[in-house]
C-alpha cells in the first residue's frame, strides 16, 4: 500500500504538502509554498514513492542578486530561466534569458525591434560599454539556440547564461531609463 510524503516549507515552515506517487514512476517538479508572505519554491524528486530530493530553495538564485530597480516583470523572467534550469528545461532557460535581455533594453528606452539591432543601438546610445555589449551579443546567441536552433544546450551553459544574464541586467539597471525620442 503506498503511503503518503508530508513536506513543510523549509524557509518558513507553513503548510503541510502531501505527496504521493504509485507504481513505477519518477517525479520530477517545484513546490511553491502556499504562504502569502512566503511563496518559497522547493525543487523536488520522487521515485517510487520515495523522495529522493526535498531543497530549500532553486539549486541556482542568481535572481537573488538583481538590483531592487529592475521591473518585476524582468526579475520573473530569469526566475522562470532558473526554474527551466532545475527541471533541465536548458533550451527554455536560454529563450527566457534573452527575453530578459530584450525587455530590460525595451525599458531603457531602445525600440523593439530584432535583438541585434536592439543592442546596435544601445551600444550607439552609450547605453552598453564594450563588454556589456559583448556580454549582450553572447547572451542573444545562446538565447538564439534555444530558441531557433537543433543545437542542444548543456547544464553547465545554462547556469553561466543565467548569470552573465543577472551581471549584465544589473549594469543595465545603473543607467537611467531613457525616452525612446
Amino acid at each position: 500500500m503506498s503511503e503518503w510524503t508530508t513536506l513543510r516549507c523549509a524557509k518558513c515552515g507553513s503548510g503541510d504538502i502531501w505527496l504521493m506517487c504509485k507504481g513505477d514512476a519518477t517525479i520530477t517538479g517545484i513546490l511553491k509554498c502556499g504562504s502569502p508572505k512566503c511563496k518559497n519554491e522547493h525543487p523536488f524528486t520522487m521515485v517510487n514513492n520515495i523522495l529522493h530530493e526535498f531543497l530549500p530553495n532553486l539549486p541556482v538564485e542568481e535572481s537573488q542578486k538583481l538590483n531592487s530597480t529592475i521591473p518585476v516583470d524582468i526579475i520573473e523572467d530569469i526566475k522562470e530561466a532558473e526554474r527551466s534550469e532545475y527541471l533541465k528545461c536548458h533550451k527554455a532557460a536560454a529563450t527566457m534569458c534573452r527575453r530578459a535581455i530584450q525587455i530590460g533594453l525595451i525599458d531603457k528606452g531602445i525600440p523593439d525591434k530584432p535583438l541585434s539591432n536592439m543592442i546596435e543601438d544601445a551600444k550607439d546610445k552609450g547605453l552598453l560599454n564594450d563588454k556589456t555589449y559583448i556580454l549582450a551579443k553572447s547572451i542573444k546567441g545562446f538565447g538564439d539556440i534555444g530558441a531557433h536552433r537543433k543545437e542542444e544546450l548543456e547544464r553547465g551553459d545554462i547556469q553561466i547564461l543565467i548569470h552573465l544574464s543577472v551581471k549584465m541586467l544589473n549594469e543595465l539597471a545603473e543607467y537611467p531609463t531613457r525616452s525612446t525620442n
